[in-house]
C-alpha cells in the first residue's frame, strides 16, 4: 500500500467512526462517509467494500493487543504494584482512544454481534497475557496462589467497569480521576494478592 492510501483509509476510518457514534451504525451511509473522509463513494468501497467492512477493519487496526503483547515482553518488571498500575495504565489509555469503537458497539450488539465477538477476542486474549503473569507471580511467590485466571477477569472486570461508567455517564457515578482510582484499586487489588 502506498503512503497516500494509508493515508485515506485512516481517514475514511476516523470519519466512520465519528459519525457511526454520533448517528448510529444504521444511519450513517456509505455517502456519509465519503463526504466526511473527503473521497469519494467509490474510493470507499474500493477500501473497505462495505460499511460493516469499515467498523470491522477499525477493530482490527485499533486492537490493544500488539501493544499489550510488548508490555507483558518487554516492560512488566515482576513487582506487583508497579506492573498492575502500567497494565491499568494502559488498558485504560487503550480503551479511551478506542471509546467510539466500544460505543458503537454497544449500540449494534444486537444488530452485529460478530463485531462484539471481535471485541471479546480482544479481551480474551488479554486475559490470556494477564493470567499468565500471575502463575509468573506466583512461582516467584510473590503472589497468594490461587484462581490466576479467575483473578485475571476479576482485575480487567474493576477497569473496564471505569471505563464504561466514564464513556457512558462521564463522572456521575466514578468521581475519581482515572489516576486516584488506579492508585486506589491497584493497591486494594495488591492487598488481597501478596503474601
Amino acid at each position: 500500500m502506498h503512503e497516500k492510501e494509508i493515508g485515506t483509509s485512516d481517514r475514511i476510518l476516523n470519519a466512520a467512526l465519528q459519525l457511526m457514534q454520533a448517528k448510529g451504525f444504521k444511519s450513517v451511509t456509505i455517502k456519509d462517509i465519503a463526504i466526511a473522509s473527503e473521497v469519494s463513494e467509490m474510493t470507499v468501497f474500493r477500501h473497505f467494500e462495505t460499511k460493516k467492512g469499515v467498523l470491522e477493519e477499525a477493530v482490527k487496526k485499533y486492537s490493544y493487543i500488539p501493544s499489550f503483547k510488548i508490555i507483558f515482553e518487554q516492560k512488566v518488571i515482576y513487582e506487583l504494584e508497579q506492573d498492575l498500575k502500567l497494565i491499568a495504565t494502559s488498558f485504560l489509555d487503550l480503551m479511551e482512544n478506542n471509546a467510539a469503537i466500544y460505543l458503537i458497539a454497544i449500540q449494534e450488539r444486537i444488530t452485529m454481534p460478530e463485531l462484539i465477538n471481535l471485541i471479546a477476542e480482544n479481551t480474551k486474549q488479554l486475559q490470556r497475557f494477564l493470567t499468565d503473569y500471575f502463575l509468573a507471580m506466583q512461582d516467584l511467590k510473590k503472589m497468594v496462589v490461587r484462581d490466576a485466571s479467575k483473578q485475571a477477569i476479576v482485575f480487567l472486570t474493576l477497569y473496564y467497569g471505569f471505563f464504561s461508567s466514564t464513556a457512558l455517564w462521564h463522572s456521575r457515578f466514578i468521581r475519581d480521576t482515572k489516576e486516584e482510582f488506579i492508585e486506589n484499586s491497584v493497591k486494594t487489588f495488591c492487598d488481597g494478592l501478596q503474601q
